[in-house]
């Protein structure tokens, strides 16, 4: 049985994490990053990308943009530095424009979920406000990332099919989508 927020159950996360991705995140914002790699080519990896350069641009694009709290100084618990890798990773950008975009889409995740924390915890209807329309442009945005990677992969392309039907005078048609075979529910 695990506690709930226990030193025990942080440990095991970020073990698993660095397990998953060849990154240990250390340190913290105010004290300074210390990036443990399982491998060299651990961060081109997750970036997918063949330049070290790039690689650790992303790297510090990722962090660069995480408030304090979310980079080690609060404590393990409340880390997003290892969150945002996996993001990354998982998106598997294929080109560089997908790699930007895939920084920028853990980025706005994180700021999004700051922004509805924000708004949990504001106590005046100026406060509300304010976080409201910065937690609605937020989600729109990430919808347009979104769409925007979906767009990229498949060249924009949108598949529409047209199917002619034709009808004879006297006959029906159906429009829809028509299974046959099979008995239904109530036939015996």
């Amino acid at each position: 049985m695990t506690k709930k927020n226990s030193k025990s159950e942080v440990k095991l996360r970020d073990d698993a994490a660095y397990r998953d991705l060849g990154v240990k995140l250390s340190g913290s914002a105010s004290d300074g990053h210390e990036i443990g790699l399982s491998h060299e080519d651990a961060l081109k990896r997750i970036f997918a990308t063949d330049c070290d350069l790039q690689a650790s641009a992303f790297l510090s694009h990722c962090l660069k943009v995480l408030k304090g709290d979310e980079a080690g100084n609060a404590g393990e618990a409340n880390d997003e530095r290892a969150f945002m890798l996996s993001i990354v990773q998982d998106l598997a950008p294929r080109d560089p424009v997908e790699r930007m975009l895939a920084v920028q889409m853990a980025a706005t995740h994180v700021a999004t979920i700051r922004s509805a924390r924000l708004l949990a915890c504001s106590e005046t209807i100026p406060q509300v406000q304010a976080h409201y329309t910065g937690y609605n442009k937020l989600t729109r945005t990430f919808a347009a990332q979104v769409e925007a990677l979906r767009k990229h992969r498949t060249g924009g392309k949108q598949t529409v099919t047209v199917q002619h039907v034709n009808v004879e005078d006297g006959g029906q048609a159906i429009v829809g989508h028509v299974e046959t075979g099979g008995r239904g529910k109530d036939e015996k």
